[in-house]
């Protein structure tokens, strides 16, 4: 597997862990004001869907992208903070997000990352966009481990 690609693997690696931890916490925000522990990893479980159904076909197109506004990005967030906090258990949020980010990295895989597409046309490689990913990914495990 491409390192690259690879990198994306260590949010499954943090999530596997997270099974074996305490759980009672994951649903109290992390700080006042902030999102749970569990709607923080059903941010990154959203996003991937997003990424996987609505931006990869067009990128592997070489399509164009429209961005993504400021409404919507906050439309996707209060869907997956809803999600987490609709009952379901930190386990089946936790298969969720490594279902969805196994689907994402098994469709990258073999793919030519020098592969380039527009967003609001300005030109990118998807191996542009998968390193933007995985430092979204450092950020919110930061967020999670120091919570």
């Amino acid at each position: 597997m491409d390192a690259r690609i690879n990198q994306l693997t260590r949010w499954i690696d943090y999530l596997e862990a997270v099974k074996t931890d305490q759980h009672d916490h994951y649903f109290q925000p992390i700080a006042e004001g902030k999102w749970s522990k569990a709607a923080i990893i059903a941010h990154i479980m959203y996003w991937d869907r997003f990424f996987f159904e609505e931006r990869l076909p067009i990128m592997l197109e070489g399509g164009a992208l429209i961005g993504i506004t400021t409404e919507q990005i906050e439309e996707m967030n209060k869907k997956a903070e809803a999600y987490a906090h609709s009952g379901v258990s930190l386990l089946e949020i936790v298969d969720a997000a490594i279902q969805q980010r196994e689907r994402l990295v098994e469709r990258l895989q073999n793919q030519d990352l020098s592969r380039t597409f527009t967003i609001k046309e300005q030109l990118h490689t998807l191996e542009s966009y998968v390193k933007g990913e995985y430092e979204h990914d450092l950020h919110h495990i930061k967020q999670l481990k120091g919570a």
